[in-house]
C-alpha cells in the first residue's frame, strides 16, 4: 500500500502515486488540498513546456494586478500541447476526483416515472505560467467566484456546495522562496457573505467578517510532476518569487460541473481540427458532450455529432 505524509509542518496532506483513492478523497473533505507526488512524469512535463513555449514567450505580459508584471501566461493549453492534454487534464487520478465530488445526480418525477439524472464534470479552464524573480504574492482568493457560489459554513463537507476543482502541476521545482502557491487548509468549507458592508455588519451574523490572513496559508513545495490538487473554493493565491533568478512554472487545470459555464470558451478557443486530433473521452470532457437531461444539446442532437459528423446517419435526437 502507498503511504502518505503530511509535510511543511504537518498543514498539508501529500501522498504517494497509488494511494487509496477513499484516503485521498478523505484529505480532501477535510483539508480542502491535497498534494500529490509525482503525478505526472518529468518528461512528460518536459514535453508539454516545449509545446507551450513559443506562446508562452509570444504573449505579451500580464498588464493588470491579479497577476504580477513578472508573468508569462498561456491558455487554451488544449488546442497549443497535446502532451499536457493527454498527461494532465485527462489524468485518471485527476478524472476520479471530478466524478466522485463533481458530478451531480438529480431525481424528479416524470409523469408518474421516478427518474434519475446524471450531469457529470467537464473542463472549465487550462493555463500555464511562468513568473519570474521579484513578482509579488496574489490576493487570497476562491477561485469559484467566477461560477457565484454560496457557501453556508458547516463543520460537515457538503458535496453540493462545491463546484470546481484545480489542479495545479509543478513544471520545475516549487518552493517558498520562488513564489509557490500559499493556500487555507480547510477554508473550503468557510462561510461566503453575501452583501459585505463591513466588519460590524456580520459580526452578529457568521463568524468569518474579515479577509482571509497570509498568516493562516501553508505553502506548496512540489518537485517537477507533483499535482496540488483543491477545491476551488480553497483560499488561496501564488506567493512572492523572493529569488533573484528562478522562474516557477505551473500548469493549471480546472473541472466545473457540467450545468456550469466554462470558464474559458472551449468551443472557440479550440479548433475543430484539434479536436477530432483527440479521442472521444477528450472530446466530451471539452465539452462536446450532453449534461442530463437536456444541457447543451446542438440541434436537438448530442453536440459529439458536431465532431463525428459521419455518424448522423444513425443519430437520434436526444429524450427529454
Amino acid at each position: 500500500m502507498a503511504s502518505s505524509s503530511k509535510e511543511d509542518g504537518s498543514k498539508v496532506q501529500y501522498v504517494a502515486e497509488g494511494t487509496p483513492l477513499e484516503d485521498i478523497i478523505g484529505f480532501m473533505k477535510r483539508d480542502g488540498v491535497v498534494i500529490v507526488r509525482q503525478l505526472v512524469s518529468p518528461a512528460d512535463i518536459d514535453q508539454a513546456y516545449e509545446e507551450i513555449r513559443p506562446c508562452l514567450e509570444q504573449r505579451p505580459r500580464w498588464n493588470g494586478s491579479f497577476f504580477p508584471k513578472e508573468t508569462q501566461r498561456t491558455p487554451n493549453l488544449i488546442a497549443i500541447s497535446p502532451t499536457y492534454t493527454r498527461t494532465q487534464m485527462m489524468n485518471p487520478l485527476f478524472h476520479q476526483l471530478c466524478n466522485h465530488f463533481l458530478t451531480t445526480r438529480s431525481w424528479n418525477w416524470w409523469g408518474d416515472e421516478w427518474s434519475e439524472t446524471v450531469s457529470r464534470p467537464y473542463i472549465s479552464a487550462t493555463s500555464a505560467l511562468r513568473v519570474g524573480p521579484g513578482a509579488k504574492a496574489q490576493p487570497l482568493h476562491r477561485d469559484d467566484y467566477v461560477s457565484h457560489n454560496y457557501i453556508v459554513e458547516s463543520p460537515m463537507f457538503n458535496y453540493r456546495q462545491q463546484v470546481s476543482i484545480t489542479m495545479i502541476v509543478a513544471g520545475c521545482k516549487v518552493t517558498k522562496e520562488n513564489g509557490g502557491t500559499q493556500f487555507i487548509p480547510g477554508s473550503h468549507l468557510w462561510h461566503v457573505p453575501t452583501n459585505y458592508l463591513g466588519p460590524e455588519q456580520f459580526v452578529d451574523m457568521f463568524d468569518r467578517p474579515n479577509p482571509p490572513k497570509v498568516t493562516d496559508c501553508t505553502y506548496a513545495s512540489m518537485e517537477k510532476g507533483d499535482a496540488l490538487v483543491l477545491f476551488s473554493s480553497l483560499y488561496h493565491g501564488g506567493g512572492h518569487n523572493t529569488t533573484t533568478d528562478e522562474h516557477r512554472l505551473v500548469f493549471t487545470t480546472c473541472a466545473i460541473r457540467g450545468y456550469f459555464r466554462q470558464e474559458e470558451n472551449q468551443y472557440l478557443a479550440v479548433p475543430m481540427q484539434r479536436v477530432r486530433e483527440y479521442d472521444r473521452d477528450t472530446q466530451k470532457f471539452i465539452g462536446y458532450s450532453m449534461s442530463e437531461p437536456a444541457c447543451g444539446h446542438a440541434d436537438e442532437m448530442d453536440p459529439i455529432y458536431l465532431v463525428h459528423p459521419e455518424e448522423l446517419e444513425t443519430a437520434e435526437p436526444i429524450q427529454f
